[in-house]
């Protein structure tokens, strides 16, 4: 008897997909199971063996389990997917949404914030690399002055030329490698902002009905929220100030190299994104007050 072979993973689409999520209706690898259950929204959903359950998966469904209709809109206070015959139960009284506007809404946002994310990684990404060069350049001329104005001094303060030229080139060492690591941390964002646009845009390849496109939007949401973003205010700067030639005050004659670190600001979490659609405009879920904890857009 041939053995049944694993699906890909429906989120990441690289790894096997060994878990199957039986709330979400969607097959999971064993890393992408893992940031699910640690999301709040969806922490308590259970998971099954895939391969228990592919052979009945073959078609994913936006029928209603409850009362087998088409789930065509979406609940703004529970935000759930709903059919027409649930509005009449325990969503009675509650704002809809329509579940395609719903799903485009948060394609569009999603899609939005990515692009917004990987413009600012380019453009900090050239920001840094020019300040380097720039800063190079200044450095470059601070310890040609040193050394001119320290070769007036040689007999005098040869010793405490070499100390300040080393102290300069050690700072100088120090804030580069400080550079090198905000462009580190910039190109880690932009990748990481690729990857989730390439998740963004197999989503929209994807032949999922809108429920199901809904929850995968929900998990992408989800990690663009918890990506951290970088701002590069500006760059460190470096001047010398040579001192007046005399045997006195030697250290005052030698003059200062003075530093003023890069200035970075790290944003954590990313931007927050709205999750219904311009009609209700909430930015957070709340437990219904039916008593139905919102758990993902397919939850009953």
């Amino acid at each position: 008897m041939a053995q049944t072979a694993l699906k890909t993973c429906e989120i990441c689409v690289s790894s096997a997909g060994t878990n199957y999520c039986t709330t979400c209706e969607q097959i999971f690898c064993d890393n992408c199971k893992a940031m699910h259950n640690r999301q709040k929204i969806s922490k308590d959903h259970k998971f099954k063996d895939s391969v228990n359950v592919v052979q009945g998966i073959k078609a994913t469904t936006s029928k209603c389990k409850e009362h087998k209709e088409d789930k065509i809109f979406v609940c703004n206070e529970c935000y759930v997917s709903v059919c027409s015959k649930c509005i009449t139960g325990k969503h009675n009284g509650h704002k809809l949404s329509d579940i395609d506007e719903s799903v485009s809404s948060l394609s569009k946002a999603t899609k939005t914030e990515i692009r917004s994310i990987l413009d600012a990684a380019g453009s900090n990404i050239t920001a840094v690399e020019k300040c380097l060069k720039k800063f190079d350049s200044r450095i470059d001329v601070s310890v040609k002055l040193i050394r001119l104005h320290g070769g007036k001094l040689k007999r005098l303060i040869e010793r405490e030329v070499e100390e300040m030229v080393a102290t300069t080139k050690k700072k100088a060492n120090a804030e580069k490698e400080r550079l090198r690591k905000i462009l580190t941390d910039v190109r880690t964002v932009r990748e990481k902002a690729s990857v989730l646009e390439h998740k963004q845009n197999e989503l929209q390849k994807t032949k999922n009905d809108s429920s199901t496109l809904l929850s995968k939007l929900l998990i992408l949401t989800g990690e663009i929220e918890k990506l951290q973003t970088i701002h590069f205010v500006e760059g460190p700067t470096n001047s010398y100030k040579p001192g007046v030639t005399t045997n006195k005050h030697l250290t005052e004659l030698l003059g200062k190299s003075d530093f003023r670190q890069a200035h970075v600001t790290y944003i954590e979490g990313g931007t927050k994104i709205s999750i219904l659609t311009k009609e209700t405009m909430h930015g957070h879920l709340y437990k219904c007050r039916c008593g139905y904890e919102m758990i993902s857009a397919t939850h009953e």
